[in-house]
């Protein structure tokens, strides 16, 4: 044996010792395709109910055919360029072109997609990152620049950064999936089920864009192949058993927080995870978790932003880019590329900007799938074309043929589930895509011919313009002009109640909404399907609180408020009203053992009508007793005025609920308690609450009404016209009577004045 042959057996040896097993494989395809995918998941899908779950059975199976067909492609073409390499081989270098640029446009998405992420767990820290639309933008573009300027010393440090903060996801997410069931309650699980009622076959479909963007990342496991023991073995199984890994994992933990944390909560989470850990230890454990997620994405989003730009370099080294991304510093970055890339995305989180964080990462998420199972599709039908080219056998064409027809199909359905407005998005970048192919293709054409005037400068100017106008005008979502429009565009109502508001408005022992004036939403609701012609239009309940309730309506978080609120001057500044739906107004509630002196002085016709001077006796009694109102609320500013008008100096303690007031009430911890009418009343009908009196006197006149956006007449006017032609109906009077017994001939009076002639 020569020297010569030595040296190549040596290297032979040891290029075998460094190729991966395919437990090695298995494992980093598991990792890339979790990264930061997961961490907002629980929160859109909290929105549906669990019942969305099921659409990780839709997902898993759909993302093992695609794993497995990316990986027989990867086996028949080796050349660099993955996805887009093997479009190359059935569509030419327009195909390759077109996949590139849409997998490339679908980074940009993600990567803002990872920037709302990290802010909805930075949020925990800093409240103000969530608590206006505009504020949440500014953290995410500030975000999108701090990751962009660390990257531009280069990728040296970019990796070791990466490796590590991955962990960050990983280790909550996986000690989850498996501790986390010592404190799943299935009481929690069954509330959180199907609170909005939904079929089977809709439940599985509900979140598929969702499901399917923690799994985005599983092509690239094929791109190993030459670095694996036994590539044609190894390779498709830990395309396989990588996804089936993650799909685990991912079941495993989402089911699981459906089961500690209950739903209206993890709906309303901006850290899903972090809220869990909380309530499985300790809000300091929840912080810490936190910590680990926010810093995951940021690490996540430095790698990303550094692979964007580097993917823009390689076009542009490809001559597919304008060369300004091609430029590149001593350390290796192309600083000027991400500058301009993340100009783009900056405005593409300005255009997609949304009234919450799990909105606006449900766009972003919804956008990166379509744009991103676009190349899938292209790539997976390409395999065929490889198959043909390398002759394989007939059982082997049909078996291939066969999984990627599944993952294709699959890939059609991922796309129609994520909505008319993602895919007009992603249509529009597929226009422009082919646009500025229209420019550069004569590059790349046999025996080309170059136009004067048309050189290389031209069409990189061009070429930089479309781009930018790609990411920052074609992939925004159109504002809604108004609430009708926003309907329209999101296929759903978003219908907000208050849990604590019954007979009005109150969640039931199941966890969904009810009440009198759920139910008159509910039909306006039925209405709204027949007036805009949508038979599929969904109803999403959305729990709100004395708070927060109209700041939900002008942020656009519901579309239509059900949360029994009295009509007022002051409130009518803030957000417009329906026609009245009950006459309510203050009332008082005491017990029954309370002093004859104190009720009579309560009671309508025995309310002094003149100031009470200090010592007289019945101002003496009044300075003896507490009284009590729910903090917030109308009643709490007019007993505050009502006492001052009497020179009454009474202690006033405010309850954060009524529950909590009646409550107060029945243990004597103070002499009267005052509230909506309506609402005293529900309360105190059980059998616990016998020891207490609802006065009959209306303090105030106050009635009631639905709230909606101010200057959106034409979505107020189906409010008014539904309810006016519903208290004329016989139907209305079972409704009435469900919550507050028999319709006398007064209240009858009320509705028929109440409501407007056609």
């Amino acid at each position: 044996m020569n020297d010569q042959t030595k040296k190549v057996t040596a290297a032979e040896g040891q290029t075998q010792i460094k190729r991966m097993s395919l437990m090695q494989l298995t494992f980093i395809v598991a990792v890339n395709m979790m990264g930061s995918g997961i961490i907002m998941l629980p929160t859109n899908m909290a929105q549906v109910g669990a019942i969305s779950l099921l659409s990780w059975i839709v997902t898993a199976l759909g993302s093992m055919a695609i794993a497995y067909g990316f990986a027989q492609a990867g086996l028949f073409n080796t050349r660099p360029g993955g996805l887009a390499a093997y479009a190359e081989d059935a569509y030419g270098r327009s195909g390759y072109f077109l996949t590139f640029f849409l997998y490339f446009i679908s980074i940009a998405v993600g990567n803002v997609a990872i920037a709302i992420s990290a802010v909805g767990y930075l949020a925990h820290f800093f409240p103000w990152l969530s608590s206006t639309p505009a504020s949440t933008c500014v953290g995410v573009i500030g975000l999108l620049w701090l990751t962009t300027v660390a990257n531009f010393g280069g990728p040296s440090v970019t990796g070791r950064i990466g490796s590590l903060t991955v962990w960050g996801v990983i280790l909550p997410v996986g000690l989850l999936s498996v501790v986390g069931w010592f404190w799943f309650k299935p009481d929690v699980f069954a509330a959180a089920w199907n609170p909005k009622g939904l079929g089977l076959f809709e439940g599985m479909g509900s979140s598929i864009s969702l499901t399917l963007w923690a799994f985005l990342g599983m092509e690239s496991a094929a791109q190993n192949s030459d670095a694996v023991e036994d590539p044609k073995r190894n390779v498709p199984l830990a395309c396989m058993f990588g996804t089936l890994g993650a799909a685990v994992i991912y079941v495993l933990s989402t089911t699981a927080i459906q089961g500690i944390v209950p739903n209206a909560d993890l709906a309303a989470s901006t850290g899903p995870f972090g809220l869990a850990y909380e309530h499985m230890f300790s809000p300091v454990i929840g912080g810490v978790v936190m910590v680990l997620a926010a810093i995951a994405c940021v690490g996540s989003l430095l790698g990303w932003q550094f692979t964007f730009a580097q993917t823009g370099k390689s076009a542009a080294d490809e001559r597919m880019f304008p060369g300004v991304f091609g430029k590149v510093t001593s350390a290796g970055a192309p600083i000027a590329g991400m500058i301009i890339l993340c100009i783009a995305q900056s405005l593409l989180a300005l255009s997609t900007i949304s009234p919450s964080l799990s909105e606006q990462f449900s766009v972003l998420v919804n956008l990166t799938v379509v744009i991103n199972v676009i190349p899938y599709i292209i790539a997976l039908s390409a395999l065929m074309a490889m198959m043909h080219e390398a002759r394989v056998t007939g059982a082997l064409f049909w078996r291939n043929s066969l999984i990627a027809l599944v993952a294709m199909i699959y890939s059609i359905y991922a796309i129609y589930t994520s909505g008319k407005d993602a895919v007009m998005g992603g249509m529009m970048v597929v226009g422009i895509g082919f646009v500025i192919w229209g420019f550069i293709a004569a590059r790349f054409a046999p025996n080309r011919l170059v136009v004067s005037g048309a050189g290389g400068g031209g069409l990189a100017k061009a070429a930089a313009v479309l781009l930018v106008a790609g990411l920052s005008l074609a992939l925004s979502v159109p504002a809604a002009a108004g609430t009708l429009d926003r309907i329209r565009s999101s296929g759903k109502i978003a219908l907000g109640y208050r849990a604590d508001a019954r007979p009005l408005s109150y969640r039931d022992e199941s966890g969904a909404a009810a009440g009198y004036s759920v139910a008159l939403c509910q039909k306006i609701a039925d209405q709204l399907k027949a007036d805009l012609k949508l038979p599929a239009l969904k109803t999403e309940w959305v729990p709100v609180t004395l708070s927060d309730r109209f700041a939900a309506v002008q942020q656009g978080k519901v579309d239509l408020l059900c949360a029994a609120d009295s009509v007022t001057l002051a409130r009518r500044a803030d957000v417009s009203f329906s026609i009245p739906i009950y006459p309510s107004g203050i009332g008082a509630v005491l017990r029954a053992d309370a002093p004859a002196a104190l009720r009579d002085l309560l009671a309508e016709g025995h309310a002094p009508a003149h100031p009470l001077w200090r010592g007289s006796p019945a101002q003496t009694l009044l300075e003896s007793v507490t009284f009590s109102v729910v903090g917030g609320t109308t009643s709490e500013s007019w007993l505050t005025q009502r006492l001052k008008g009497f020179e009454i100096e009474a202690s006033i303690v405010p309850v954060g609920s009524y529950e909590a007031g009646i409550k107060a009430a029945l243990a004597s911890r103070f002499a009267v308690f005052f509230g909506d009418r309506a609402i005293l009343l529900s309360a105190t009908r059980d059998t616990s609450s016998k020891n207490l009196v609802v006065l009959d006197r209306l303090f105030t006149n106050e009635p009631i009404a639905l709230g909606v956006a101010r200057d959106n007449d034409d979505f107020r006017l189906i409010v008014d016209r539904t309810l006016s032609r519903l208290y004329a109906s016989p139907e209305f009077r079972d409704l009435y009577a469900k919550w507050f017994g028999r319709l006398d001939e007064s209240m009858a009076a009320f509705f028929r004045q109440s409501a407007l002639p056609e």
